[in-house]
């Protein structure tokens, strides 16, 4: 572990353990740093990062649903980051798997004590840092929206013509959290929408806005999307913005694919 760990390192890692990533109690000091993804370049991004904090990269296993986890242990390197977030723990503290301070174990969130309720969230925090700073809260949307979020374009539902439903979507359960992550891209000039378990940006100012941030160079849609599954998210992304002066090169881009996914169905 090197001398000193530059702030901009540790909060770049939050925006991976708020999304995909966690901090979970080792032993009765250390800490286990993680994140499980399936997308190769997020997890190469994530090592970068750890690697930056830490001088490693942490060891990676694959998982049997084609996830990979990489993991790092490290007392300095937990105590650090819960300076910034009092836990990284985004599911409920009695949801699978339980919380260790339900049990009378080293509880994974820092301040939550014994009275805490079992089924309540921890109370995760995006640092103070990120919402003073354009840069850092960039990255921070960058990252979490490539990890937990995406991009996607449907045709309407029950519409006469083809009419194109463009969105770039963040995934995020935790009430707080989610609040956070609004006033956030409030921060950044964007005007968010709340859905049931999700954050959307839906104008078209917001779309055009997001290509300054983007998502991971090279990551990809996941298999969640029948049509697009596989693209990358800024290719995807670019399509989006392009069909605003173009719709019909999109309309017909998506008629490809879902002509495509059919046959392979077939």
């Amino acid at each position: 572990m090197r001398g000193t760990i530059r702030i901009r390192d540790l909060l770049e890692l939050t925006s991976f353990l708020l999304s995909d990533g966690g901090l979970s109690p080792r032993g009765k000091e250390s800490w286990t740093i993680y994140l499980r993804n399936k997308d190769q370049k997020i997890i190469e991004k994530f090592q970068n990062v750890l690697f930056r904090a830490s001088e490693k990269k942490g060891s990676e296993q694959k998982r049997k649903d084609g996830t990979k986890f990489v993991k790092l242990h490290s007392k300095e390197l937990g105590k650090e980051l819960l300076k910034l977030s009092p836990t990284y723990r985004t599911s409920r503290r009695n949801s699978y798997p339980p919380c260790p301070g339900i049990s009378g174990g080293r509880c994974s969130c820092s301040i939550c004590g014994t009275d805490a309720k079992i089924d309540e969230y921890p109370p995760v925090k995006i640092p103070d840092e990120i919402f003073t700073d354009v840069e850092l809260a960039k990255k921070f949307v960058k990252i979490y929206a490539s990890c937990d979020g995406g991009v996607s374009v449907t045709f309407a539902k029950k519409s006469k013509y083809p009419f194109l439903v463009r969105k770039i979507f963040i995934s995020v359960t935790p009430p707080e959290l989610k609040k956070q992550l609004i006033s956030l891209l409030r921060f950044l000039g964007f005007s968010p929408r709340e859905y049931d378990g999700q954050i959307r940006l839906t104008t078209k100012f917001d779309i055009k806005k997001f290509e300054k941030i983007g998502f991971i160079e090279g990551c990809k849609i996941t298999d969640d999307s029948p049509f697009l599954s596989g693209l990358e998210k800024n290719f995807v992304l670019q399509k989006i913005i392009n069909s605003y002066d173009n719709p019909s090169l999109l309309i017909n881009f998506l008629k490809e694919k879902v002509s495509q996914s059919e046959l392979i169905r077939d």
